[in-house]
């Protein structure tokens, strides 16, 4: 468990382009863990975002879901050591190529009853959706995955976690 808790930090996740430096808070990474429907749900979330003064220009929620296969997942739910890494690197490369489309406000990733569920905020998603649209059936995929973009001007999606 101790690597698991280790693999959730560590990560630089602050996205968006070098000329617009100032509309990111500063990070501050805190563990969430606890349970949903009896099965384990642990991951890392951004409260720098919490009291954030520029939610309406980013009014669109993409949450990602990366599938995990269930021989991957631990009696609790939660993913194995090789599996946490393997859905890490999917999320890196999505993520990697969506701050090169679009300025990218990453909240966290949970995992949860067999996914790696991944929270950004974007000002227009139009452009996102579009190159998730030619990832979603790609040959050679790590893991598969799904997404949905809604409009949540308030951050709605995800002030749960930030409590």
């Amino acid at each position: 468990m101790a690597s698991f808790f280790s693999s959730l930090f560590g990560r630089n996740d602050k996205t968006g382009t070098p000329d617009e430096p100032n509309i990111y808070p500063d990070d501050s990474f805190s563990i969430l863990e606890g349970e949903t429907d009896g099965r384990a749900v642990m991951g890392s979330v951004n409260k720098g975002y919490k009291n954030y003064s520029m939610k309406a220009e980013y009014p669109w929620c993409l949450h990602i879901g990366i599938a995990l296969p269930p021989d991957s997942l631990q009696s609790n739910g939660l993913p194995k050591g090789e599996e946490i890494e393997i859905a890490y690197k999917l999320e890196d490369e999505l993520l990697d190529e969506i701050k090169k489309i679009e300025t990218t406000h990453y909240i966290g990733h949970l995992f949860n009853d067999g996914y790696l569920d991944v929270y950004l905020y974007l000002p227009d998603p139009k452009k996102v959706h579009d190159y998730l649209q030619t990832q979603i059936n790609k040959k050679g995929l790590l893991r598969g995955f799904g997404y949905e973009i809604t409009k949540d001007e308030d951050w709605d999606s995800v002030e749960a976690f930030m409590q």
